[in-house]
């Protein structure tokens, strides 16, 4: 495999800094990131391997595919953690996210490695969380418990944890995956996180990559974490996008829900869209991925710009990730030429070489698009 580095425009985000091509010169092994000369979407990992760490052909295929990827919680604990000590030591997921980042780094550098960061949530898995005082939780039955945002020592220490996280290791930790956005607006703190986001920003380097997990449609059709939060990180991943055109989601909200993001992507192109989809590993190359996918090109600003994961809801290594079909990162759809439009419960959207169509009702979904070179 032959890598061929681009430089990128001066105004793209931290995820364009540089571009991967990858030219495949051997065995015919279909590699997920930018095909050479064509606009390809661009593919997101996020994982964890428990409590054993990833297999050398793990690593081999992370370095490979994913252009960003982040290390899960609590990862490999039986390498990082200390079994016979107190939590968080028991999993050490800072270390843990390092280490890994520089195994995947060894293979590959290009490769931007996030460190999974919980808005709402004490997991206590992550070493600094030992500092967590009981004054900083809500008194609740529910485990783990919430932060309290109401305490200013714990909004100091959420973001002073991270940035050290991210900038006290040489570089191995490329930015941070920040989960749970939705919580905290249903906890009417999100002013409060938008406030420790900025913060958090600007003590990391100018090129440090931060994603939140936001856009969630409620069963209601309640919107929570949306453009406010992404204003803020200026990359979001919409993992709720999943249960657009299953069981999941009435087809009535799966429209609403497409709608709300397509409006959204298309005020601020600028930014950064991760979406999510589903997979069947036993399966990966079936109707449901088809769904997950089109449902993401039929909202992003983007197919060159655009970042996509597809899973079976579970993020363990072996949850799909790796088995996603090739061709999904291969597609020669171009850019989206026009909004979406909805006919009752389909939804389409024309693109440069081709159209992407999708039945919500139905859950079926057809991806029309010329084919592009593999090799």
């Amino acid at each position: 495999v032959a890598v061929c580095v681009e430089p990128a425009e001066p105004h793209l985000s931290p995820h364009f800094a540089m571009r991967l091509s990858i030219l495949v010169v051997t065995t015919g092994a279909i590699v997920w990131t930018q095909p050479l000369g064509t606009a390809g979407l661009n593919a997101y990992g996020h994982a964890y391997s428990r409590p054993h760490d990833f297999t050398a052909s793990e690593y081999a295929q992370i370095a490979t595919k994913f252009a960003v990827f982040t290390v899960e919680k609590n990862h490999a604990a039986d390498v990082y953690g200390n079994a016979s000590a107190s939590p968080p030591f028991t999993s050490n997921s800072i270390a843990a996210t390092v280490g890994t980042a520089r195994k995947i780094k060894a293979i590959n550098a290009s490769v931007k490695v996030l460190m999974y960061w919980n808005s709402a949530i004490h997991f206590d898995f992550y070493e600094c969380e030992s500092e967590v005082q009981p004054s900083w939780l809500h008194a609740m039955a529910k485990k783990p418990p919430y932060y309290n945002y109401s305490v200013p020592a714990f909004r100091e220490w959420w973001v002073r944890c991270a940035v050290d996280a991210v900038t006290g290791n040489a570089g191995a930790i490329d930015g941070l995956f920040l989960d749970a956005t939705p919580k905290i607006e249903t906890q009417g703190a999100i002013g409060l996180w938008d406030t420790m986001v900025d913060e958090l920003r600007a003590k990391l380097p100018p090129d440090a990559i931060v994603v939140n997990n936001g856009f969630y449609l409620s069963p209601t059709g309640g919107k929570d974490a949306g453009d406010d939060a992404w204003s803020h990180t200026d990359t979001t991943y919409v993992e709720h996008m999943s249960t657009i055109g299953t069981s999941g989601n009435t087809p009535g909200n799966s429209v609403l829900y497409l709608q709300w993001l397509a409006n959204a992507t298309a005020a601020h192109p600028e930014r950064v869209f991760y979406g999510h989809g589903h997979i069947d590993a036993a399966n990966p190359d079936s109707m449901a991925f088809r769904v997950g996918l089109a449902s993401y090109l039929l909202v992003t600003s983007s197919v060159e710009r655009g970042f996509f994961l597809a899973n079976d809801g579970n993020y363990s290594i072996d949850g799909g990730l790796l088995v996603q079909p090739a061709w999904a990162y291969l597609l020669g759809c171009g850019e989206p030429t026009a909004m979406l439009t909805a006919d009752g419960s389909v939804v389409s959207r024309p693109f440069e070489h081709g159209r992407v169509e999708l039945d919500v009702a139905a859950g079926t979904a057809n991806i029309a698009c010329i084919p592009t070179r593999t090799n």
